[in-house]
């Protein structure tokens, strides 16, 4: 039987409690966790929004907890501030946890992220994983909806040249070029 572990995305926070959508992809991923006897609960998100001083994943791991989810089975992931961050910083950290086989890995988010989540999550964790995009929060957000197709093309120049699962070179470009990340 392979180890399961879920990854929960998170949302730009609007204050340092939990809010709907952000709810709704946790409800998503506990059920999911719940469902699947989940090794780990991978909750990522750092702090994007400047004005609070608390993580996404802070918030989601509160939630979690409130929700009966044990302590140990809870890793955050704090570094991220977009979606190619969950990717990359999510994957640094399945490479690190103790497995006896190839975890089987659900990420979930909202249901119109999904497209572009699942190309970005292929292409940080390349052939290595085996990936699940079956769930998803169905949250209306028609401002959302209408970034997505912009936020793919970026996402695809992004990774333009880069081999699916190359670590080294996505890092570089993240730490080089993304606006976001760049020293």
């Amino acid at each position: 039987m392979k180890s399961t572990t879920v990854i929960v995305l998170g949302k730009m926070l609007i204050g340092k409690t939990i809010h709907p959508e952000l709810k709704g992809r946790m409800d998503t991923g506990i059920d999911v966790f719940k469902k699947k006897s989940a090794k780990y609960l991978i909750l990522s998100g750092g702090k994007s929004n400047p004005s609070i001083d608390v993580s996404e994943a802070e918030v989601m791991r509160d939630y979690a907890l409130n929700s009966g989810i044990p302590s140990e089975k809870i890793i955050l992931e704090e570094d991220s501030k977009d979606t190619i961050g969950n990717a990359y910083f999510t994957r640094k950290l399945i490479d690190k946890l103790d497995y006896s086989d190839i975890p089987e890995i659900y990420v979930v988010s909202s249901c119109y992220h999904m497209r572009r989540m699942e190309y970005i999550f292929g292409r940080c964790y390349g052939e290595k994983y085996s990936l699940s995009f079956d769930y998803c929060f169905s949250f209306d957000n028609k401002e959302a909806k209408k970034k997505e197709d912009r936020s793919i093309k970026l996402a695809e120049q992004f990774f333009k040249g880069i081999a699916p699962g190359d670590m080294d070179e996505i890092g570089r470009r993240l730490f080089s070029i993304h606006t976001l990340y760049k020293k």
